[in-house]
């Protein structure tokens, strides 16, 4: 991920120009050490900081993620999960409160989180005055360094690859439809947390049915709308509109991160599979940056969905059908979102029946 390389990249460089002067292999490992866990530890501290900021805003708790640890309420009750997100660290995803004249609160609980690490920096900063007569004080002064790093790459409005919270909370503050895509995300978010498929989530008023969802001016927050809508036809199994509306997107939604990309080309190459099959068209979907997405997010039920239609339409190969298989089940212990579960359950249905029905025409049965 470019935004883990580039912190562990310069917090090692600032480590090592603090240590230089007494420069020596337990100095070195120390600060090595120091660096690690202060990252562990400001990504905790940043979710946990969107988690206070939503509380506070009158938002009510889905789900956190640190890494590819996730808590999620279910039920009232607290249960542990595995689930991760290319290209980010942790995610801390709320329900907002209900809207007052069209409006509710979002500053905050978008800056939350580099808020909380610019609140630590400043006590390790004056630990680290406090302290300075002692030798290992430098390890104050690298987790402030780091907690400010943390500030800047999520404060800061940018976009590397998916927009950081400075940047949704500027496109929040620029117009209505962004609020309402962001209150849509969150909530349909919480509704699938609960079990509810997202072909049951009513249109009204959860999703932007008056909006062009493939206008090239969308920004982010309004494509992962988009992204839901597409989500919404595939559970409904409505295959071809599906299709249709992948491909306006890819074409139309220059401001798309690589992840909705990806999702979308991996739903293509899907859709392929359990229709023509045809060779060409696959070897052409599947691409080399392809297959690279699809190891780097295959805890996805839904990954693992598409490699069993891969296997078993594609290679014919039964061993590998089973394998992945097995791997699906297996997931699905752990996985946080049970209707994802269901849906592809009912998708690997499907391509059984396929295979089984391609079977049967290459070997008909004599009379």
């Amino acid at each position: 991920m470019q935004l883990v390389g580039f912190l562990i990249g310069a917090g090692g460089g600032f480590t090592v120009v603090m240590l230089l002067p007494t420069l020596d292999i337990s100095n070195i490992l120390a600060g090595v050490i120091t660096l690690v866990l202060g990252f562990v530890f400001h990504v905790f501290i940043h979710e946990i900081g969107h988690l206070v900021a939503g509380l506070m805003s009158g938002y009510g708790f889905v789900s956190i993620r640190f890494f590819n640890f996730v808590i999620i309420k279910k039920d009232g009750k607290l249960t542990r999960k595995k689930f991760k997100v290319a290209d980010t660290l942790g995610q801390c995803l709320m329900s907002p409160p209900q809207k007052v004249n069209g409006n509710y609160p979002f500053v905050l609980y978008n800056l939350g989180g580099g808020l909380m690490n610019l609140i630590f920096s400043a006590l390790f900063l004056a630990l680290y005055f406090t302290f300075s007569s002692f030798s290992g004080s430098w390890a104050f002064n690298l987790l402030a360094a780091m907690g400010i790093f943390f500030v800047f790459l999520n404060l800061l409005p940018l976009n590397m690859g998916v927009p950081n919270d400075g940047h949704n909370a500027l496109n929040l503050g620029k117009n209505e439809v962004s609020r309402f895509a962001f209150w849509s995300i969150l909530n349909v978010h919480a509704l699938i947390t609960q079990g509810l498929r997202l072909r049951d989530i009513p249109v009204e008023p959860y999703f932007l049915d008056k909006v062009d969802l493939c206008d090239k001016n969308n920004n982010a927050l309004v494509i992962s709308v988009a992204i839901q809508h597409f989500g919404w036809l595939m559970d409904r199994h409505e295959f071809t509109e599906a299709k249709v509306f992948a491909e306006n997107l890819l074409s139309n939604a220059v401001k798309m991160t690589d992840i909705h990309k990806n999702e979308l080309r991996c739903e293509l190459l899907f859709f392929e599979l359990i229709g023509a099959c045809r060779k060409e068209e696959i070897e052409h979907l599947y691409t080399a940056d392809l297959k690279k997405y699809i190891k780097a997010t295959s805890i996805y039920t839904s990954r693992q969905r598409l490699l069993y239609a891969y296997a078993k339409l594609f290679l014919n190969d039964a061993a590998e059908a089973a394998k992945v298989l097995a791997k699906f089940n297996k997931t699905c212990l752990s996985y946080p979102f049970d209707s994802e579960i269901i849906h592809d359950r009912e998708l690997i249905a499907l391509v059984d029946e396929l295979a089984d029905h391609h079977l049967e025409k290459m070997n008909p049965k004599t009379q």
